[in-house]
């Protein structure tokens, strides 16, 4: 069975977040002029108020990056900017002052207040739009070292972190982003498992990936997680852990969606993981599943329907989800318990290929 698909790689091959800008002034010529510099390259908002700046800032799709006037009749950029600060949520976003005040004190308070940067009217196009691209570029591999950091401080010994986030491994630290497929597998019953059966249970995942051409992030707490760039090889993949782990009383999730992907270096080794939310969405649909049973995202399902309806056939139950956000259809798949059809030696069930 061929496992690309062609369609699906194409469509999504460039496929990748745009960082949301929020340009605030009062004058529409202004915005109508950043609007055009930057709509290019940016997802740009626009604001004609520091009330209707702060409203977007704190609301739930806030921008990556502010442009923000300060010389404004109901509230100056200097108090929207002091807002901005004080609200954690949203005290990390980068403000660059975008102004006709030009003196040297008014630049020192600008910058004093938070600002990452202090640009004058009237604007060079080609200085501000590097000026932006720079700082969104800095604002976005912090923000993806600080969600690195923060997972692997759950996973890595003390010394290893600090080597890895506060010494030379730091240089090595790269992200990539990547539509994949996430494969999230969990034990309802985890705490009943023998070591031998972990150990049984990490082996196989691994196993299976690299038959499957997966990846697996192996910092995950209590579950299996694997991501593809094929959503079709991704779901053979969970047809074959779920039939050969009956026993274990495995359910599943599979999401599609845009991934940022961490890579370093561990012990010398490369190593990989996945940062945002697309783990945790794989994991939602996985707690929609039954035991035993496989669910399936809409984003996945709309590539892989050829893929799903040639597995089925060896499934005990196919269901679909008509009204559902999480999971569009639902497989079971028969268990195999040894014989010449057994894929391994997973948790005892099989026998070794």
């Amino acid at each position: 069975m061929n496992s690309s698909h062609p369609a699906y790689e194409e469509e999504h091959e460039h496929d990748a977040r745009v960082p949301r800008i929020l340009v605030v002034d009062d004058m529409p010529d202004n915005l109508f002029l950043m609007q055009g510099l930057f709509e290019d390259r940016f997802e740009v908002v626009q604001a004609q108020s520091g009330r209707e700046a702060l409203q977007i800032v704190m609301g739930k799709n806030p921008p990556d990056m502010v442009l923000l006037d300060i010389m404004m009749p109901d509230m100056d950029g200097y108090e929207v900017l002091r807002r901005i600060r004080q609200h954690t949520p949203t005290a990390h976003i980068p403000v660059i002052f975008l102004t006709a005040l030009a003196g040297q004190q008014d630049q020192a308070l600008g910058l004093k207040m938070g600002a990452v940067d202090y640009l004058t009217k009237p604007v060079d196009p080609e200085l501000v739009l590097s000026r932006v691209e720079t700082r969104v570029r800095e604002s976005t591999h912090a923000r993806r070292v600080e969600a690195l950091s923060e997972k692997l401080a759950r996973h890595l010994p003390p010394n290893d972190w600090q080597r890895l986030f506060q010494g030379e491994g730091q240089d090595a630290i790269r992200f990539e982003q990547k539509r994949q497929t996430v494969l999230y597998a969990e034990i309802a019953n985890p705490g009943t498992l023998t070591p031998h059966e972990r150990e049984n249970f990490s082996a196989e995942v691994e196993w299976l990936a690299a038959r499957h051409m997966g990846t697996v992030d192996r910092y995950v707490d209590c579950a299996a997680v694997v991501f593809f760039n094929d959503p079709a090889a991704c779901i053979r993949m969970a047809m074959d852990v779920h039939r050969n782990a009956g026993e274990l009383r495995l359910r599943m999730g599979i999401h599609t969606g845009l991934c940022e992907i961490g890579t370093f270096r561990n012990d010398f080794l490369g190593s990989c993981t996945l940062i945002g939310g697309e783990t945790q969405l794989a994991a939602r649909v996985a707690a929609s599943a039954a035991i035993g049973s496989i669910a399936v995202s809409p984003e996945t399902y709309v590539t892989v329907r050829d893929c799903i309806a040639e597995e089925a056939a060896g499934c005990l139950l196919t269901e679909e989800f008509n009204d559902a956000d999480l999971a569009q259809i639902c497989l079971t798949p028969a268990p195999v318990r040894g014989g010449e059809h057994a894929l391994s030696s997973f948790a005892g069930l099989g026998l070794l290929g």
